[in-house]
C-alpha cells in the first residue's frame, strides 16, 4: 500500500475545466442567484429556531410559520419605533443633497483660492488642478448615484418580497433534501460527509451569528455616538456603519465615508468628532466585543480575505462582499475534507 499524491493529468484537466466552466456559469447568472443566496443565507439563520418549535411539538410547516410570524411582530415593533425616525431623515437628506453639494463645491473652490496664491512649480499645480475637476466630477457622479441607489430599492421590491418565499420553501425542504442527499452517498462516506457538514455548519455560525451581532452592537452604538455630538442624521448614518461593519478590513472605512462627508459639510470639528466615534467604536470592537461575541478567528490568512472579498464585490457588489467570507470559508472546509482526501487517498500498486 503507498500514498499516491499526484491524480492523473487528466484529472487535473477535468477539475480545472469543471471549475472554470462553474466559474464562468455563475458569473454570468449571477443577477440571478442573488435572491436565492440571500434566501439560502436567511433559511440557513432561521433553521435553528424551526427545529426548536419542532422539538417543542410543532410540525415543521408550523414551525416555521410560527418563525415567521414572530420576526413580523419584532419588525413591526421596531417599525414604530424606528422606522419614522430613518424614514424622516433619510426624506431630510434627500432635501438636502442640492444644499450639501453646493457646500462642498464652495469647500473645493476655498482650497482651490488659497492655493493659488501659493508658489508651487507649474506641473504640480496642473495636477492638483487635474485633482480637483476629478473630486468636482466624482461628487455630482456620486450625488447622482446616492439617488439612484435609494430609488433602486423600490425597483427591486420584487427581489425583497422573493426572498422570503424562496427561504420557506428550503426551510420547509431542508430535512428531505438532506435525506436524499445522504441517500445518494454510499454508506461508508456519510460518516465522513456528517462531519463536514457538523464542522461547516460550526465556522459558518460561529461567523455569522457572531458578526451580526457585532454589527447590531456597533449600528446603535455609533447612533448613539452621532446623537451625542450632534451630526445630521444620527441614527441613518449608524445604521450604514453598522451595515458595512460586517466586511473584515473595508467595512469600517466604507462605513466611515458618509459620516465624514456630512460632518465636514457642517464643519471640521464635526467631521472630525465622528471619525473619533468611529475610531474609539472600533477599538471597543476589536478589543472588547470581538472576543467575546467572536470566541476565536475564523483562521483565513488576511490577504485571503482581501482577495475574496475584491473577488465578491467585483462578481456581485455589496452582496457579494457580504458573502465573501462565508463563501471562502464554505470552499476551505470542502478542500480540507473532499479534495485533499482525494489527493491523499491510497491507492494499490
Amino acid at each position: 500500500m503507498t500514498l499516491h499524491l499526484e491524480p492523473k493529468w487528466w484529472y487535473r484537466i477535468l477539475a480545472g475545466a469543471l471549475v472554470a466552466i462553474t466559474v464562468m456559469l455563475l458569473y454570468w447568472i449571477r443577477s440571478i442567484l442573488e435572491p436565492f443566496l440571500i434566501a439560502a443565507l436567511l433559511a440557513y439563520f432561521l433553521s435553528p429556531m424551526v427545529e426548536f418549535f419542532q422539538q417543542k411539538g410543532f410540525s415543521r410547516t408550523g414551525g416555521i410559520v410560527l418563525t415567521y410570524s414572530i420576526i413580523v411582530v419584532i419588525l413591526l415593533l421596531a417599525g414604530i419605533y424606528l422606522f419614522p425616525i430613518l424614514w424622516g431623515q433619510l426624506q431630510v437628506l434627500l432635501v438636502s443633497i442640492p444644499e450639501y453639494t453646493n457646500q462642498a463645491h464652495e469647500l473645493l473652490q476655498g482650497f482651490y483660492n488659497k492655493y493659488q496664491k501659493i508658489d508651487i512649480p507649474h506641473a504640480v499645480r496642473q495636477e492638483i488642478d487635474h485633482a480637483i475637476r476629478q473630486v468636482e466630477t466624482a461628487l455630482t457622479d456620486s450625488i447622482g448615484q446616492v439617488i439612484n441607489g435609494i430609488l433602486g430599492v423600490f425597483t427591486h421590491v420584487f427581489n425583497i418580497l422573493i426572498v422570503p418565499v424562496l427561504a420557506f420553501f428550503m426551510l420547509k425542504d431542508e430535512g428531505r433534501t438532506m435525506k436524499k442527499i445522504l441517500a445518494m452517498i454510499p454508506e461508508a462516506k456519510r460518516t465522513r460527509i456528517l462531519h463536514l457538514w457538523a464542522e461547516l455548519d460550526e465556522q459558518l455560525i460561529k461567523y455569522l451569528k457572531g458578526y451580526l451581532i457585532l454589527a447590531l452592537t456597533v449600528g446603535l452604538l455609533t447612533s448613539i455616538g452621532f446623537f451625542l455630538i450632534g451630526l445630521e442624521f444620527p441614527f441613518l448614518l449608524g445604521l450604514v456603519v453598522g451595515i458595512f461593519d460586517v466586511i473584515p478590513y473595508f467595512g469600517p472605512i466604507i462605513g466611515a465615508i458618509p459620516a465624514f462627508a456630512v460632518g465636514i459639510l457642517e464643519s471640521k470639528s464635526k467631521a472630525i468628532s465622528a471619525l473619533i466615534v468611529i475610531f474609539v467604536i472600533q477599538q471597543l470592537e476589536s478589543n472588547v466585543l470581538s472576543p467575546k461575541i467572536i470566541s476565536s478567528s475564523v483562521g483565513l490568512h488576511p490577504l485571503l480575505v482581501i482577495f475574496v472579498l475584491l473577488l465578491g464585490n467585483k462578481l456581485y457588489g455589496v452582496i457579494g462582499m457580504l458573502l465573501a467570507v462565508p463563501v471562502a470559508l464554505t470552499l476551505r472546509v470542502l478542500w480540507r475534507h473532499v479534495v485533499l482526501a482525494w489527493l491523499l487517498r491510497p491507492v494499490q500498486d
